[in-house]
């Protein structure tokens, strides 16, 4: 019997395209070239709306419930909001993926195949989707080129005990070189660093680069720090495709393009992207159903990355957020899946 759709990559977005596809009756292979649980540089951050698309196929995401966000600028002066359409989650990325690849291998109709290499000319099926992340295969395609930013931006993750949080907000400290992530977990503290090349610390590991900016951005913050998992390093930050679908491959998640992790929209975008793929099979809509996803999310991270690139502008943010929760907390729907009406980012922008 032959393949209905072929799958790239078995991670967030492959895995819920296997669920969504198996689950309607496609004869799906599900094909992920490494073995879960696997470590990968991530912010771990599922906003409400990624879990509420995982709860609408039945799925109990695991992990630390959030209820919003802190930023945190050099004077010590911060502004917090909470999320509009409930709770987001912390969740270790490791876990995450095998979650989500094992309630793949289990759906009716799906043959989940870890370990496995996609090979063109043994996998055939009507249609293929790329769920193979930032360095996909696909890319060698000219109709998928990517499109790499203009300017470096370095990220650098890890766990670690001995850090003091809020436990239940993600704080964002904001300086002259990038912004550190803080995000509780069980136990532990996930610690992201989203930098500008020129604020990458020296050192002669990621993780001694690691341990110099927490030790310069939240001293008062640390009790015996010690790391629990590797830290992974990942450049550039931020990437466009020129296409996310051609003849009969779609490409969905971080292959179609990963936003700056500035807006902590990743993995909701992937969930979403891929059933928007599942939706658009043999329809031809998916393009414009991807674009519509990621056109809040796109603009915020524009907008955030001009004001954090300049402490002094950060700063201004702050106090205005501060005085107009109104405005935060429309940010937040943006970022969080609201749609954006007619002329409604030229007004926030002015």
């Amino acid at each position: 019997m032959g393949l209905d759709v072929v799958i790239v990559g078995g991670s967030v977005a492959g895995a819920t395209s296997a669920i969504e596809l198996g689950r309607r009756g496609f004869r799906v292979a599900l094909l992920e070239r490494s073995r879960f649980p696997r470590w990968k540089p991530c912010g771990e951050g599922l906003l409400p709306h990624g879990v509420r698309a995982l709860a609408d196929l039945g799925l109990a995401v695991p992990g630390t419930p959030i209820r919003g966000l802190r930023f945190i600028v050099p004077s010590g002066a911060s502004v917090e909001c909470d999320f509009p359409w409930g709770h987001g989650r912390v969740v270790r990325r490791d876990r995450f993926d095998d979650f989500l690849f094992r309630i793949a291998a289990e759906t009716p109709n799906v043959q989940a195949h870890p370990g496995v290499a996609y090979d063109p000319d043994r996998w055939r099926a009507r249609w293929v989707i790329g769920a193979d992340g930032v360095k996909s295969l696909f890319h060698r395609r000219p109709e998928f080129v990517p499109l790499r930013p203009r300017s470096l931006r370095i990220g650098i993750s890890t766990h670690v005990r001995g850090l003091h949080v809020d436990p239940e907000r993600v704080e964002v400290a904001i300086f002259d070189g990038g912004e550190l992530y803080l995000a509780p977990g069980d136990g532990e503290t996930l610690v992201a660093g989203l930098l500008w090349k020129e604020g990458v610390p020296s050192g002669s590991s990621n993780e001694a680069r690691m341990r110099r900016l927490l030790e310069l951005r939240v001293p008062e913050r640390i009790d015996r720090l010690e790391f629990t998992s590797p830290c992974l390093a990942c450049a550039p930050l931020g990437l466009a495709v020129r296409a996310v679908a051609a003849g009969n491959v779609l490409l969905v998640g971080d292959a179609a393009g990963a936003p700056d992790p500035v807006t902590g929209e990743g993995m909701s975008l992937a969930i979403l992207s891929a059933r928007a793929a599942a939706d658009s099979v043999g329809e031809g809509s998916y393009a414009r159903r991807r674009a519509e996803l990621a056109a809040g999310s796109a603009w915020l991270s524009s907008w955030l990355l001009r004001a954090m690139r300049r402490p002094s502008l950060a700063e201004s943010v702050v106090r205005f957020l501060k005085d107009r929760p109104d405005i935060f907390r429309r940010l937040l729907e943006i970022a969080t899946g609201s749609p954006v009406r007619t002329g409604e980012l030229l007004r926030l922008a002015i």
